[in-house]
């Protein structure tokens, strides 16, 4: 283990046994320890000097003054018997078991720390900034800040799609989407993964079911069905209106009249409503340019078309 330097309660130092020169017999009592701190001189020892009768073992507790340097050295003797000494090496820190770091190296940028045969393992770190939670850049100016800007100001929603009811390729629900009933209707909504990925369709109808997902109605099939997992994208800033809703404000083969003169010349197109085109007869009325005008129909003539035969303005 690291061996604290300058600790206020440094650990106990095993120095070991020692024999009587005469008899052989180890000795127990009567010894005395020197210490040398550092490049320092030897003197003797502040701290507490101990053994274990049982087995013979010396130990020494020292002093924190005679810790603090990158090394010690701990001798017990006694006359007429072996000595016994331990060299111990302390790290940077003042805690046991820790080697710490030598901030002081590391902030001068002069010093150069070798890291030969070093196999350093990022992933860690790299999990560590890039799973730290969205309130921790708060500091303007970083880099931080600026990708929690850009992601509040992406409005894109993603959702996953669940397995019940059963997906179709108009239907599907999606968690992780919890919006109002409505709220994303003629938003646009594209497949963002599986088979379905890169198709797309306005929705047309969505409804929250009160458990954090919404079912979701497309108005445009899918070409094909997606799956439980798939993962959805919307954008509720884009809205689209729907086919039908297109549809009613143009004009139809169903609401044009077109009238044509004697020479087969076009003289307007009028929008009205034209309900039965088999009656011999049919009297109607149509706005066109500001005015109301109540026309009167023919029966069909030779090639199947009507003719106009009376135009009044009312």
């Amino acid at each position: 283990m690291s061996y604290p330097r300058n600790a206020a309660s440094p650990p106990i130092v095993a120095v070991g046994a020692i024999y009587s020169l005469t008899d052989n017999t180890i000795q127990t009592t009567g010894a005395s320890v020197r210490v040398k701190t550092g490049s320092g001189s030897w003197g003797a020892g502040a701290g507490t000097l101990a053994c274990d009768t049982d087995s013979g073992i010396w130990t020494y507790v020292p002093t924190q003054g005679e810790t603090n340097a990158e090394s010690f050295i701990v001798a017990v003797y006694k006359a007429s018997s072996t000595s016994q000494h331990q060299t111990v090496a302390t790290s940077a820190s003042a805690t046991a078991g820790y080697s710490g770091v030598d901030w002081g190296k590391i902030a001068d940028k002069t010093a150069t720390v070798a890291l030969t045969n070093t196999t350093i393992n990022a992933a860690p770190i790299a999990d560590a900034v890039w799973d730290e939670a969205y309130s921790q850049h708060t500091t303007a100016g970083t880099f931080g800040k600026l990708m929690d800007t850009l992601r509040k100001s992406n409005t894109v929603l993603e959702g996953t799609i669940l397995a019940s009811p059963t997906p179709t390729t108009t239907v599907f629900r999606l968690s992780g989407i919890d919006y109002p009933t409505g709220a994303l209707e003629h938003a646009i909504l594209w497949m963002n993964t599986g088979t379905s990925q890169n198709q797309n369709s306005p929705i047309l109808t969505t409804v929250n079911n009160g458990d954090g997902t919404v079912t979701v109605t497309l108005e445009e099939a899918l070409v094909t069905a997606p799956v439980a997992g798939d993962t959805v994208l919307i954008d509720p800033t884009s809205h689209v209106h729907t086919i039908a809703e297109i549809q009613s404000g143009l004009a139809t083969a169903a609401n044009q009249v077109v009238l044509i003169d004697g020479m087969g010349f076009v003289t307007s197109v009028l929008m009205g409503s034209i309900s039965d085109a088999g009656t011999a007869a049919e009297t109607y009325q149509i706005s066109f340019g500001g005015s109301t005008y109540t026309v009167d129909y023919s029966g069909l003539d030779a090639t199947g078309n009507r003719s106009t035969t009376t135009r009044t303005k009312t």
